[in-house]
């Protein structure tokens, strides 16, 4: 069986630029499907000038019906495409309608936010797909509920390196750590909940850092390598991950990788993470 990966960013570039032991692996995952007898193929979305949105937001980055034309006409021989989030799905998706393909369409994960644009892309996609794979379960019902309806939806699940993010020694009196780059933090309540905590607490956040005058409150906009931040794990005394309501699986990734790091955790009981942190099973 033959799967071709349509990303929603460049794969290829990460997987080249790798080196063992400086950052997660991006071909663990890969790897398994091999060890599955799967055969795969990566199709990184086109450049410059063949792709006028590169560069810019990745859904419009990720549409680029070139490398849909290329999909259809010269991966014939593919037996699923795997379009990560919805771009590059939506133009296969048409085309494959126009086209008469027969290839399956697989969406993986989905941006559940209220952008009009991308809602408007995910009601076109959905009905033109085969499956759709989400994070977590409560996303099933909140896109039966508020999106066209979709052929098939399964909660797979989310995936971390675990030989890259594993327990070290708890630092007792190490920083309070929080991390996140996406809309759905409440990085502002966990500043307001700490005002009488004299420990120090540090925010990774590069699109919605929060401001804080706070002495204690340090505050990390700029980009830091996979090192860095599993360093940031080693030396906190335990992480909290702040959200406001979102349909998504926000701060999952914080999550598991603070769980692979043996680091003691306080979430906010988000609908979106119910899959991985339980109500009165892994949580209080």
């Amino acid at each position: 069986m033959k799967v071709l990966f349509a990303p929603s960013i460049p794969w290829l570039k990460s997987q080249s630029e790798y080196t063992p032991g400086s950052a997660p692996d991006p071909m663990a995952f890969l790897n398994a499907l091999k060890k599955h007898g799967l055969e795969y193929k990566i199709i990184d979305p086109f450049r410059r000038p063949w792709n006028p949105f590169f560069g810019r937001d990745t859904l419009l980055q990720s549409i680029d019906i070139l490398r849909g034309f290329r999909i259809l006409f010269k991966e014939r021989d593919a037996d699923a495409v795997i379009s990560v989030f919805e771009g590059a799905a939506c133009s296969l998706g048409a085309l494959r309608w126009l086209l008469r393909s027969k290839t399956a369409l697989v969406q993986w994960d989905i941006g559940l936010t209220d952008w009009k644009l991308r809602n408007e892309i995910i009601n076109f996609t959905l009905p033109k797909i085969d499956e759709l794979l989400v994070l977590g379960g409560n996303q099933i019902d909140y896109i039966n509920n508020n999106h066209e309806k979709c052929p098939s939806i399964s909660a797979i699940g989310h995936y971390i390196d675990t030989n890259f993010y594993k327990q070290v020694p708890l630092c007792q009196d190490g920083f309070i750590l929080s991390v996140g780059d996406d809309v759905g933090r409440d990085f502002q309540t966990l500043i307001s909940a700490t005002a009488d905590i004299e420990r120090n607490l540090v925010i990774k956040a590069s699109r919605h850092a929060p401001a804080c005058s706070r002495p204690n409150v340090r505050v990390i906009r700029g980009r830091i390598s996979h090192l860095a931040l599993r360093d940031l794990y080693a030396k906190c005394a335990m992480v909290v991950v702040p959200t406001h309501l979102t349909p998504n699986a926000c701060g999952v990734s914080t999550i598991l990788e603070a769980c692979a790091s043996g680091r003691p955790l306080i979430v906010t009981d988000n609908p979106g993470i119910r899959d991985f942190v339980i109500p009165a099973k892994h949580a209080y």
